[in-house]
């Protein structure tokens, strides 16, 4: 699959390239990201590199089981370049018309509804552009931030999975909720008048 990028209402989502990799290494410094997500603790400028220039990539190539498709969330810079906010991926799940998603944000840029934005966009564009009849979120139980946003964000949460994740080695609870299709109005801002989620020209 040829990668391709999204945008929301006030951020860009665009593919992970190798020039990212010293903002990825910065952000994933942060002790909320390394205790709620399953990157790697330490984290190195090494993990970085082969996330920017591998991992993020295998999933548009369709290689390895997850298929994800990795964004970077952008926003305009002070300098007048995108600046990389975070991340977020979309992961099909079997059997089919179903997905996962998973997102991330720099600690700088917390608290400006960009978290929101992208995955208001990420969703609509899986349920309206990609067919999918459902989105699954989850999250380690007591990661209130996430759930606060995934609940802002339409999704309804199910319940707590016992061991349902394992963080660097280490079996974790997890909260999951899923969002329909049916859940969902077209709100004005993420859609082309034919119902489709506005590609980034």
């Amino acid at each position: 699959m040829e990668p391709y990028s999204l945008r929301g209402q006030i951020c860009q989502l665009t593919p992970f390239s190798p020039a990212d990799t010293q903002r990825v290494f910065d952000y994933c410094q942060d002790a909320e990201i390394q205790r709620w997500t399953r990157v790697p603790v330490p984290y190195r400028m090494e993990d970085a590199a082969v996330f920017t220039t591998s991992t993020a990539q295998k999933g548009w190539d369709g290689i390895g089981f997850d298929h994800a498709r990795e964004w970077a969330i952008r926003i305009p810079g002070r300098d007048g370049k995108p600046y990389l906010a975070g991340g977020i991926a979309l992961t099909p799940q079997p059997p089919g018309n179903s997905a996962e998603v998973g997102f991330l944000m720099a600690a700088d840029c917390r608290g400006r509804g960009l978290a929101t934005d992208a995955l208001n966009t990420v969703v609509a564009h899986a349920i309206y552009d990609l067919s999918m009849r459902r989105v699954v979120w989850q999250a380690i139980v007591g990661n209130w931030a996430s759930r606060r946003l995934a609940v802002r964000c339409g999704f309804k949460v199910e319940g707590t999975i016992r061991s349902q994740v394992i963080i660097r080695g280490q079996p974790a609870d997890a909260w999951i909720g899923t969002i329909l299709a049916e859940d969902l109005a077209k709100d004005d801002g993420y859609w082309t008048e034919d119902g489709r989620v506005r590609l980034w020209d």
